[in-house]
């Protein structure tokens, strides 16, 4: 048990590099609260916390409540339990997944080997955003020539399913039939619009259509996945290590996309990884558009996930190459991506993440302070 001498928290807001279109809308900047976790003998642990974009004021409000609370508290009464945050809902389990980042960034000497630079790493995807076919079939074709071997196209927003059977039917040309090809379409349609789009597209051969209906309608993908040829997965739903069960058991998913911060951290996400592998369903670990250090966090976890067999060959790739979208990744050496494949940077200042802060971006981008700042 690591000796706790202060929890320090900065409130950040990171524009990103430019306007990333999704079926729910624009991201234009992401919010986001850095933890920094330091023992007695001055070492820090990092952990970052944020919310779906479509949280709410309440949840934001909640958060930073919570954060202002664990503040006060770690050096008397120590940090919160998971438990204990649980009953808080998405602010109290990204405040969970923050802490367990940090604990972790203190209490290990490194990263997971396999996330040393000579080492296999991590596979990862390329996440496109929702472009016109030419411009989705360009992007797509740098994505490969970069060394991914999946993409992840975001997807919902098309009127009509030509248009999405156009951007389908681009990329693929663009790329060839052996990329693995992901659509994400963050709930956007109906049972009818979603299996009409998906027969439409299922010979362009996609790995998996990432929750193409609304996020509580469990029994209308269970129904939709026995209807159509694509497989299933499903993101927005896997809200809890509950809601993950509820997907497993109704038959309702080929696999599950976990992104830590929204489950409530490393531990969560091992229960969810656990269970869905005893019924043969892979976990594809993602983040709601963290900086570095949050994808560090996820990194870490995706290095050590059960493996499912999938019929041969590598397991899924995660969906974690992501912090290039933002102006700034915070770390002082970024995450290192090759051939699709992600490592840790390791370096100066590092710690069981595998990634050391940039201060001088935590200042550049700070809106708030709690604790010590600086």
């Amino acid at each position: 048990m690591i000796a706790i001498r202060e929890l320090r928290a900065d409130r950040l807001r990171i524009p990103f590099r430019r306007p990333f279109p999704t079926a729910t809308g624009m991201w234009l900047e992401r919010e986001t609260w850095v933890l920094r976790l330091v023992d007695a003998d001055g070492r820090i642990g990092l952990g970052e916390a944020v919310l779906d974009a479509d949280a709410g004021d309440v949840a934001d409000t909640i958060l930073a409540a919570l954060i202002r609370e664990a503040v006060t508290d770690a050096t008397t009464d120590g940090l919160p339990s998971r438990g204990a945050l649980e009953l808080h809902g998405a602010a109290g389990r990204a405040l969970n997944a923050a802490l367990e980042s940090a604990r972790t960034d203190l209490e290990r000497d490194g990263p997971p080997p396999v996330l040393m630079p000579d080492n296999y790493g991590v596979g990862v995807n390329a996440t496109l955003p929702s472009l016109g076919p030419d411009a989705v079939a360009e992007a797509s074709r740098q994505a490969i020539e970069s060394g991914f071997a999946t993409l992840k196209v975001k997807a919902g927003a098309e009127r009509e399913t030509e248009v999405l059977v156009e951007r389908v039917a681009a990329i693929r040309r663009a790329v060839g039939p052996d990329v693995r090809l992901r659509l994400d379409v963050n709930g956007a349609w109906d049972a009818a619009t979603a299996e009409d789009r998906l027969e439409a597209i299922a010979r362009f051969g996609i790995e998996y259509v990432e929750q193409p209906l609304p996020a509580l309608d469990v029994e209308g993908l269970a129904t939709l996945r026995r209807r159509v040829r694509v497989p299933m997965a499903a993101d927005e739903a896997v809200t809890s290590v509950a809601a993950a069960r509820e997907l497993v058991e109704a038959d309702a998913v080929d696999a599950l996309v976990v992104k830590p911060v929204r489950v409530g951290g490393a531990s969560a996400a091992g229960e969810i990884a656990d269970l869905a592998a005893r019924r043969g369903v892979p976990v594809i670990v993602s983040t709601l558009f963290e900086t570095g250090i949050g994808i560090a966090a996820a990194l870490s976890i995706a290095a050590v996930l059960p493996e499912v067999d999938r019929g041969g060959g590598d397991g899924p790739d995660h969906g974690l190459a992501t912090a290039g979208l933002l102006e700034h990744d915070l770390l002082a050496a970024s995450l290192l991506v090759e051939d699709g494949r992600m490592f840790a940077p390791l370096g100066p200042g590092s710690g069981g993440l595998g990634v050391a802060l940039e201060e001088r971006a935590l200042d550049r981008f700070r809106v708030d302070a709690v604790g010590v700042a600086g």
